[in-house]
């Protein structure tokens, strides 16, 4: 049984980062994936707020109130303290799922980005990824180079979001041009379409061509004004039906849902076990 709960965790490790322009859906989805995962597993699901020029999983996840995870690492930062440590200590863990872990982004000193070079960024993830069974990373296109690429690079599988609006997909073919012209490797990078505008200009088969990226899955069945208002009320969407199951979708395409269903008949055989001596 320990080899198979060992073969389980060394299927579900993976870094997952979502990048995408401003306002399409990114941090709603990643916090909704983390969600459906550490509701469903008792994995360590972990989520960092590496838009650090305009956070927003601590609205979220409702930490308005707590300090910035990022902004204490690097105010404490010295050549004989672990960021392991520093990681573990100011991670904000949900009560209700107390298996999610989130890192919050900088919001009341940005001066301190400066002090975030590529080494400071590349440790954080690879320690993060250390003390969590499954990383989800929030990053923007149009935010600083240094976390945004040392995220892209560290993850596994790269969702771009992108909603149908014609706007947002020009600016994602632009930022995707300039990953190119920065040696980005693009293989690991999958397309999600968020359907909840109503400026919908594009359909599926033309954003895809236009970003020539393969199309992982579709958030459909959300009308805007559910989707607006749960958002703000820091409502998980998880409970509409159409919602989850794209979520659903989403984490079986990634390979990450059938293992957490493995791990399931697991816990349940060794609990039947357990009872029955």
């Amino acid at each position: 049984m320990a080899d198979e709960n060992k073969a389980v965790n060394e299927q579900v490790k993976k870094i997952v980062a979502l990048w995408s322009v401003c306002s399409v859906g990114k941090s709603t989805l990643a916090c909704n994936l983390a969600r459906k995962l550490a509701k469903e597993t008792n994995l360590k699901i972990g989520l960092l707020d590496f838009s650090l020029i305009t956070p927003c999983l601590h609205l979220f996840l409702g930490l308005e109130d707590k300090k910035s995870s990022i902004e204490y690492i690097l105010k404490s930062w010295q050549d004989n303290y672990s960021y392991n440590d520093l990681l573990k200590e100011n991670a904000h863990i949900n009560k209700n799922i107390p298996n999610l872990l989130c890192w919050t982004g900088l919001t009341k000193e940005p001066e301190l980005i400066d002090k975030m070079g590529d080494i400071q960024a590349r440790t954080i993830i690879t320690e993060l990824s250390d003390l969590v069974d499954i990383l989800f990373i929030d990053v923007q296109s149009d935010t600083l180079f240094i976390p945004t690429d040392a995220a892209l690079k560290a993850a596994s599988d790269v969702l771009v979001i992108v909603d149908q609006n014609r706007n947002t997909i020009e600016n994602t073919a632009k930022w995707l041009n300039n990953l190119h012209a920065r040696n980005m490797d693009i293989s690991k990078f999958k397309l999600i379409i968020n359907q909840y505008s109503h400026k919908a200009l594009y359909t599926k088969n033309k954003i895809e061509s236009n970003l020539g990226l393969p199309l992982l899955g579709t958030i459909p069945g959300v009308s805007k004004e559910i989707y607006d208002n749960s958002t703000v009320s820091l409502i998980s969407l998880l409970k509409y039906g159409k919602f989850d199951k794209s979520i659903e979708n989403i984490l079986l395409q990634l390979h990450l849902y059938k293992a957490v269903k493995k791990r399931h008949v697991f816990l349940m055989r060794n609990s039947n076990w357990r009872n029955f001596k």
